[in-house]
């Protein structure tokens, strides 16, 4: 239980809305996500939470998304690759351009909604945020659904990743997340809640929707201030993992001729 990450996202409103609760849960996590304005967040917004990110001492991410403020990025909007890649590198931009004048940087990324989804069902997308991310800067850990997408966009850009688990949500027999849509989707009981996160540190693994036990490989653990009373949730995650650390970067050493065939080939 210990050299595990707890991030959450923070900052993900916009204008005069807010998600309350989002500064209770800061004093046990080790990583803070900052939305970056498309499926939410706002500059004024942003700086705020670079300052609560910095008192509290958390490691920096940027949270990125499609744009979409009116569907908070969980509606299917499609870009085409240039499309996406300029979006990942104009919300990376914003967020970097505003930390650097408070003195510190971005260390990870992770994205949401429809993208975070889309990552772990399409290799396609999950190359494309990941030569993104690693044009902005190669030492970045990219956060994203625990599995074989990620790992190949970690491997075939030269990235670090780090797959994701989630405490308050369901999985399937496949080690996916149920739909936001879908009834079961999350856990609203907070001991439930807390049961599955020790199932994950203990043993690495879920029950699944379906009543069988998923291993889901995991090296960050995602909380967030809408799970049910979220802040004794987190006081008591955090008791269950003292030793919490951020994540660190260690870039591949790649074959760029090589990769760059191969990046080729499949697009």
């Amino acid at each position: 239980m210990q050299g595990v990450d707890l991030n959450t996202n923070i900052g993900e409103g916009f204008g005069p809305y807010r998600i309350e609760g989002e500064a209770d849960i800061l004093p046990f996590v080790t990583s803070a996500n900052i939305a970056c304005g498309a499926h939410s967040g706002d500059p004024v917004l942003m700086e705020e939470a670079l300052e609560e990110t910095r008192y509290y001492g958390l490691t920096l991410g940027a949270h990125i998304g499609y744009p979409d403020l009116a569907g908070f990025g969980r509606r299917e909007i499609h870009l085409s690759p240039t499309e996406l890649r300029a979006s990942v590198l104009y919300q990376l931009g914003a967020l970097s351009g505003l930390a650097r004048t408070l003195g510190f940087d971005i260390s990870q990324v992770r994205p949401h909604g429809f993208l975070y989804r889309q990552i772990a069902s399409d290799l396609r997308i999950a190359l494309i945020v990941g030569r993104a991310v690693a044009e902005f800067d190669k030492w970045l850990v990219l956060i994203g659904p625990a599995g074989p997408n990620l790992l190949q966009a970690g491997e075939r850009t030269g990235l670090r990743v780090a797959g994701e688990a989630w405490i308050d949500r369901t999985y399937d027999t496949n080690g996916h997340l149920l739909p936001h849509t879908h009834s079961r989707s999350a856990i609203k009981n907070p001991q439930d809640i807390l049961r599955q996160a020790e199932s994950l540190l203990t043993n690495s693994t879920v029950i699944s929707s379906e009543g069988s036990p998923v291993r889901i490989d995991f090296q960050t653990l995602h909380v967030h201030a809408k799970m049910p009373q979220a802040k004794l949730v987190c006081e008591q995650l955090r008791n269950i993992v003292p030793f919490a650390c951020s994540l660190t970067s260690e870039p591949y050493t790649i074959d760029r001729e090589r990769e760059e065939a191969h990046l080729a080939y499949h697009d």
